[in-house]
């Protein structure tokens, strides 16, 4: 009869600690989840304005004419967003761009190198990213946000310089 107070006693201690212990993992887990997301978004933010301002990816190749047109560096900032949502997990595959400036604005760095003219210069700038990124995690969702996604925004600026190559004929 003592044998199974006993055992019955070890059972009812392990029941007791598992509820308190399993929310624990868990919540755990799902913080380093938000953590992990968190850099994981920074990252890719930075690479996309790194890349946008760079002009140098392979699939689009330099930007015609101008350092940088809207569209060029848009789609530079969005084919790194769109990398980063297909190598991360199911959980963190929410990365969205946001927006993509130049400062100066694009209508200044033209006037710019108009202004130069055959003589060259650099131009110099700006390239800002904000991208987002939204969170699932099991339990901390509800805690927070009844049961709709953590949204986390990052913002990034890489420099730009280019050279409008000179284009006099010097008199010899």
């Amino acid at each position: 009869m003592r044998v199974s107070k006993k055992r019955g006693q070890s059972i009812v201690e392990l029941c007791v600690g598992l509820t308190v212990l399993v929310p624990i993992v868990l919540l755990v887990f799902d913080l380093a989840v938000i953590v992990m997301a968190v850099q994981i978004n920074d990252s890719t933010c930075r690479e996309a304005a790194r890349v946008a301002a760079s002009g140098n990816l392979a699939d689009l190749g330099p930007p015609a004419n101008l350092p940088l047109s809207g569209s060029d560096i848009y789609k530079r900032a969005d084919a790194v967003v769109k990398r980063a949502n297909t190598q991360s997990a199911g959980i963190l595959s929410n990365f969205k761009l946001l927006s993509v400036t130049t400062s100066p604005p694009e209508a200044s760095i033209a006037a710019t190198i108009n202004a130069l003219g055959t003589t060259g210069g650099p131009v110099t700038g700006t390239v800002t990213v904000i991208t987002t990124v939204e969170v699932r995690p099991f339990l901390v969702k509800y805690a927070y946000s009844g049961g709709a996604p953590l949204v986390f925004q990052s913002g990034q600026s890489f420099p730009f310089t280019f050279v409008v190559p000179n284009n006099s004929k010097l008199a010899p």
